[in-house]
């Protein structure tokens, strides 16, 4: 890793619409890496944004009665305030609308084109304006777009194009070399398959007759780009990649991308082919997570099931949400969100788990150690050796391989050994026998656990895992800004420390 460094981006949504559930749980998935990696004292910048040019945009806008402008103006902060409504950790957001972009992304154009790979010519093909682009009668099903179930338009323009049939032996090249250039497994071999048809030169511009609300594209003022061709270079503008010196794009570049599988094939065969004809390094992963349904049914207006993130988060603490759906819905795969199942977990894993044991512990500490961390005498070299050797090498396996379902499975189940080890040694019969040496010893212990599984969580839930540590009487910033490899070790630095037992962490929800 470049420097110590981790870049990582969401896909940029685009704004003609209000964020929807599955735009927060991709931004969810790259907040939990994107603290993981800072856990483990990488240098991490994590960018989002929205995607604001293009066709719907211009429709949605005229619909609406409101100047485009205006319009991707309202949308755009409606996606940060998500962001920041959901605790999400991002150092930048950017619009595609942004002079910063802008200005870049032609610089871009300018470059490709210069390379000898943007050419001009008259075209006729099927366009679909749900996606957003072009279409050959191998990409529908049925005459029809698979993504949008409607049939595309047939569009006759004179366009530029990009020569994306130029980079077939280098993409194939960059498959067989870093076989997990896209994750999971099973997106990389649909990629490659897909590559293995053969790639055609792609329509990267629009007639500005047809569509003027685009980036212009540079030395011709009858056309705009592509939106694709302009969102995706997003991921380097926001780094001031055109800019010389000790720039971030330096300092970050390449990147990890977390993007949604309908839009795999313009990140892991077009954006590479962009790069590679820029002369610019292709990033460095992929990641592709799926779709969520709700009870399984697929999300749908006429169903009624559409979820609102922002409505979601009032109806149940944010904290609960961030862990059900990471808890739920496994990266690589298809997962269902169901309310009945969200407050069974909340119950079941926080109130009566997580939050259960805290509480009995905290208040052991102030009924039998007046308030205050006692020290050890025995060690309990079993239940250390279950948290080393096999609770923190699994969390750490499956974190680092987008498997946050099991890094919190391996979470639980030392939350589980604690309750487990409380109800085996029954403190309260060993303080009544007066044997508060046992007592301390396993306050000890208890606590210590207690500073790990918060550490574990921090990246799913940080204001549970922040909460846990100041109960502990640890200074929450000065605690977290230790590197993983330190935090994960067993050690007494509690000792001593008065509590600060607060409220109950999770209070018990009625289904």
């Amino acid at each position: 890793m470049k420097n110590n460094t981790f870049y990582l981006t969401t896909a940029i949504p685009y704004a003609n619409a209000s964020p929807h559930i599955g735009f927060a749980l991709e931004i969810l998935y790259a907040d939990v890496m994107a603290r993981y990696q800072r856990l483990l004292g990488h240098d991490v910048y994590f960018l989002t944004g929205t995607d604001e040019h293009g066709q719907k945009m211009l429709k949605t806008a005229k619909e609406m009665n409101k100047p485009v402008e205006q319009f991707a103006a309202e949308r755009s902060a409606e996606f940060q305030n998500l962001a920041d409504q959901w605790n999400i950790s991002n150092n930048d957001f950017i619009r595609t609308t942004e002079p910063r972009h802008e200005k870049q992304a032609q610089i871009f154009w300018e470059t490709v084109f210069k390379n000898g790979d943007i050419y001009k010519k008259s075209y006729t093909g099927l366009y679909c304006y749900g996606c957003e682009s072009f279409k050959t009668e191998k990409d529908l099903v049925g005459g029809k777009c698979p993504d949008h179930n409607r049939e595309p338009e047939l569009v006759s323009e004179e366009n530029y194009f990009f020569r994306l049939s130029k980079y077939q032996e280098p993409l194939e090249f960059l498959f067989e070399s870093r076989p997990y250039f896209v994750f999971p497994e099973s997106r990389q071999k649909e990629m490659y398959n897909m590559l293995k048809n053969g790639l055609d030169d792609i329509s990267i511009s629009r007639a500005k007759e047809k569509l003027p609300w685009g980036v212009p594209v540079p030395g011709d003022d009858t056309q705009v780009m592509y939106v694709w061709f302009d969102a995706l270079t997003n991921y380097i503008t926001a780094l001031d990649y055109t800019v010389k010196g000790h720039t971030l794009f330096n300092t970050f570049w390449p990147a990890t991308h977390i993007v949604g599988k309908e839009i795999n094939r313009f990140h892991s065969l077009l954006w590479p082919a962009m790069l590679m004809a820029a002369g610019l390094d292709v990033p460095k992963q992929i990641a592709v997570h799926g779709w969520m349904t709700v009870d399984g049914q697929k999300m749908s207006k006429t169903l009624g099931n559409v979820i609102n993130p922002l409505d979601l988060i009032e109806q149940y603490p944010l904290e609960a949400v961030r862990y059900f759906l990471m808890r739920e819905i496994p990266f690589e795969n298809d997962g269902n969100f169901s309310y009945k199942q969200l407050v069974e977990r909340y119950n079941g894993d926080l109130a009566n788990g997580i939050g259960n044991l805290t509480n009995r512990i905290l208040t052991m500490v102030e009924k039998y150690s007046e308030g205050k961390i006692p020290a050890v005498i025995s060690v309990d070299e079993g239940l250390i050796h279950f948290l080393t050797k096999d609770v923190w090498p699994a969390y750490l396996e499956a974190m680092s391989n987008w498997r946050f379902d099991q890094g919190l499975v391996a979470a639980w189940k030392f939350v589980a050994c604690c309750d487990q080890l409380i109800s085996d040694q029954q403190p309260w019969a060993l303080a009544k026998a007066g044997k508060m040496e046992e007592v301390n010893d396993l306050l000890y212990h208890l606590v210590e656990a207690l500073r790990h599984i918060a550490v574990m969580i921090w990246p799913v839930m940080p204001e549970t895992a922040e909460k846990i540590l100041a109960q502990l009487g640890l200074e929450v910033e000065k605690e977290l800004a230790k590197p993983l490899s330190e935090l994960q070790q067993w050690v007494d630095l509690t000792v001593g420390n008065k509590i600060n037992k607060g409220e109950p962490l999770f209070l018990r929800l009625t289904i």
